[in-house]
This record gives C-alpha cells, sequence and structure tokens, in this order.
C-alpha cells in the first residue's frame, strides 16, 4: 500500500491539469522501462495504451521523481533510483502472463499476476476486484496459495472442492506458499493484464 500511495501521489502531482493517467500507468511504465530500455516515447505510449501527450507528462512526472532519465532523441531508461524500485517490483510481483488452464468464464483473455508473501493481506478480495473492474478487466479471481493448497479466500478451499483445476493452476503459475494469485478476465490480454495490476497495486 505504501508503493500504490507513492505512484498515487506522482499521479495526482500539480501545477497543471490532471493527467489523463492513474497510478497503475506509472506502475505499468516502470515495469516496461525496466525490461524495455531504452524505449521511446512512442512504443511506451502504445504499450501503455496512452497517448503521446499523456505519456510525455508521466515521463516528466517520473523525472521529477528522479526514477527515470531521457537518453538519445526521446528514449528514456530508469535512474539508478529507478533501478531500485524496479528490482523491489520484480522481487513482490511475478508477471505470470497469460493463463491456459480453462477457468470459469468465456472471456477471450485470461492474464495473471502473483504478489508474493501477500496472502496475509487478503480478507474476500473485494478491493482487488474493484480495482481490476475500474481498471478494464471484466472479472477477478482472488486466490492465496497457503500450506500447499490453493485457496478462495473466505469462499473455499479449491484443492479439496476442484482438487483437478486447482492442480492445472498450480502447476502451470508455479506459486510459493503465502503468495497471492490474480487472474483477470478481459476481452484482451492488454485488458487483462491491467486488471490483474490494477488488483496487484493493492498488495503492494
Amino acid at each position: 500500500m505504501e508503493l500504490k500511495r507513492f505512484l498515487d501521489s506522482i499521479a495526482s502531482a500539480s501545477p497543471g491539469p490532471r493527467p489523463s493517467f492513474q497510478s497503475l500507468h506509472l506502475l505499468e511504465a516502470i515495469l516496461v522501462i525496466g525490461r524495455e530500455a531504452p524505449i521511446g516515447r512512442k512504443k511506451l505510449a502504445e504499450l501503455l495504451g496512452l497517448g503521446e501527450g499523456a505519456v510525455r507528462t508521466l515521463i516528466q512526472r517520473l523525472r521529477s521523481e528522479s526514477l527515470v532519465r531521457v537518453i538519445g532523441r526521446g528514449g528514456c531508461a530508469l535512474s539508478e533510483k529507478g533501478e531500485e524500485l524496479f528490482r523491489e517490483l520484480e522481487r513482490r510481483l511475478k508477471d505470470a502472463g497469460p493463463v491456459r488452464s480453462g477457468l470459469p468464464w468465456s472471456y477471450p483473455a485470461s492474464y495473471a499476476v502473483i504478489v508474493h508473501g501477500a496472502a496475509g493481506r487478503v480478507a474476500r478480495g473485494l478491493e482487488q476486484r474493484d480495482e481490476a473492474i475500474k481498471a478494464g478487466a471484466r472479472a477477478l479471481m482472488v486466490l492465496t496459495y497457503l500450506g500447499g493448497r490453493l485457496l478462495m479466500p473466505g469462499v473455499s478451499d479449491l484443492s479439496a472442492e476442484k482438487p483437478d483445476f486447482a492442480s492445472r493452476l498450480v502447476g502451470e503459475l508455479g506459486p510459493v506458499d503465502g503468495d497471492v494469485i490474480l487472474i483477470a478476465g478481459g476481452d484482451s490480454l492488454a485488458e487483462a493484464r491491467r486488471g490483474a495490476l490494477a488488483a496487484a497495486q493493492t498488495l503492494l
């Protein structure tokens, strides 16, 4: 939650008009720049689903926090401080990717993000679902992995009630004890991934 507050503060920083991006886009930008750098503004805009003007402001906000440095003609990379944040995110988050195991919905795309060691911070997953839907996902499944069992917090023990499904998911995603697994469904992989990341942001 401290990281989310930090990103929220950057997204709402004044002066100037309210930007057309949210803290989620800042989180995505740090992850994308960390993996793709050096990256140009146009490509970053495409990957984030934002206009180039919004991305220009986003980069300015990240620069003002000494998280990003501009190199060459319009390209950017993380600063030393940004690299530290990126490594922390990589330690706490696993971008598990598209989910192939059959899920209880018919949306075209499903995407999983795992938050390590966050099982104790999930109640029934309502906050995570709300954030995923606001970010554009159509559905979100919130699971915890504890003692070798896959649980739907406050709802069911999937390892007992749906052992085949639980076993397939664990085999595909490879969680470790204490993990929270967030699987978002959407009309596209980009929407599903953004929804899963929005849910994950509530646990950071």
